[in-house]
């Protein structure tokens, strides 16, 4: 038994200095520049909160989204657009989505450079995010316009979230967007955030008062807040410690995701339908036209959106282009090494928007 005890102390004391002298190593690495692939594997295990704080500390420093896709702002740079535009110059596509509806407009525009397109999108923008966005920018729109709404399938699991920065642990976007709950007359209630502006979210660091409340609306409304990801930051002075927390983040991250794929935590499969009516709704008391594009990927907890979707798209006569009808989402030969679609796959998408628009 003492040889037991000496050995296990022993242990622990090799690995406090392990700790120390691996810490010390990263220290002198950041500040002669040296080893970032190593100082950057470590860093994906800080905390949310020591992520963020970094990011407030150094804007500069590589990946930092901290001022990325907030709503306000894309708004606020959409409003500025809207001004300076002539209804003479005909009606605009107007979209809402993320990096892959990006892609596809940018082949459109390759297509038929005259086509008149205003984008809006954020970093991983889930379907929450765009509507919000959509909801947010009715203001920058005019009758004739063609609306079109981005759903990405891999980014669902994002319904049940108020920020990227719960969800996506390694680089976690502060910009928050409204969860939508079902209401018993077969509408949505909007949940929005606290936090709605990225000085909102610098000041939390000095007003602990917001700090506490925002964290108590994280942990009451969004499904994937956790101690595992959030408690403790000043564990981030260990290597280890941050190790560890990466390998448990994950872990906590995957099972929220595969209960909300099972439909366990959130009714996405009501509320996406319902999301899609409403949208076509406000776009057509506004005089506008509605399209709703569904992107499907292939990854470990994407639903099937258009499985979802196509019988309300369907009875409610929506147009809509669903990626899945058109290529294999399987098939991997479509695929770029960061998990976008090739050019010429985005191209295919484009060309079937332009002739589905007969534009």
């Amino acid at each position: 038994m003492r040889k037991t005890l000496k050995t296990a102390c022993l242990t622990l004391v090799l690995l406090a200095l392990l700790d120390v002298l691996v810490a010390m190593t990263l220290s002198w690495a950041e500040r002669t520049g040296r080893f970032g692939s190593l100082v950057y594997f470590f860093d994906y295990g800080r905390s949310v909160p020591g992520k963020l704080a970094r990011w407030e500390a150094e804007p500069n420093l590589v990946g930092n989204l901290y001022d990325i896709g907030w709503r306000s702002e894309t708004v606020a740079s959409s409003a500025a657009s809207f001004a300076k535009e002539s209804s003479d110059t005909g009606p605009f596509i107007r979209s809402y989505g993320m990096s892959f509806t990006l892609n596809i407009r940018d082949q459109a525009l390759a297509l038929r450079p005259d086509l008149n397109w205003e984008s809006h999108a954020g970093p991983a923008g889930s379907p929450n995010f765009t509507y919000a966005l959509f909801q947010d920018d009715r203001a920058n729109r005019r009758e004739g316009d063609i609306v079109v709404l981005g759903i990405l399938s891999s980014v669902v699991p994002a319904m049940a979230t108020h920020s990227n920065q719960t969800r996506v642990f390694e680089q976690p976007a502060p910009l928050t967007y409204p969860i939508y709950q079902p209401d018993t007359a077969g509408g949505l209630v909007r949940i929005d955030p606290l936090i709605t502006t990225p000085e909102e979210h610098r000041a939390l660091a000095s007003d602990p008062v917001a700090r506490a409340e925002w964290y108590a609306q994280l942990d009451q409304n969004d499904a994937y807040y956790s101690k595992i990801t959030y408690g403790a930051p000043w564990l981030d002075a260990s290597p280890l410690a941050r190790l560890t927390r990466r390998a448990l983040a994950q872990s906590h991250l995957d099972d929220v995701a595969s209960e909300f794929v099972g439909g366990d935590i959130y009714p996405y499969e009501t509320v996406l339908p319902r999301m899609i009516s409403e949208f076509a709704k406000t776009a057509r008391d506004d005089g506008q036209f509605p399209v709703v594009m569904l992107v499907q990927t292939n990854r470990r907890f994407d639903p099937d959106i258009l499985a979802i979707t196509k019988s309300t798209m369907d009875a409610e006569g929506i147009p809509y282009l669903a990626t899945a009808e058109l290529f294999d989402p399987t098939d991997l030969s479509g695929y770029l090494g960061d998990g976008h679609y090739t050019p010429q796959v985005d191209r295919m998408f484009a060309q079937h928007l332009i002739d589905m628009l007969d534009l």
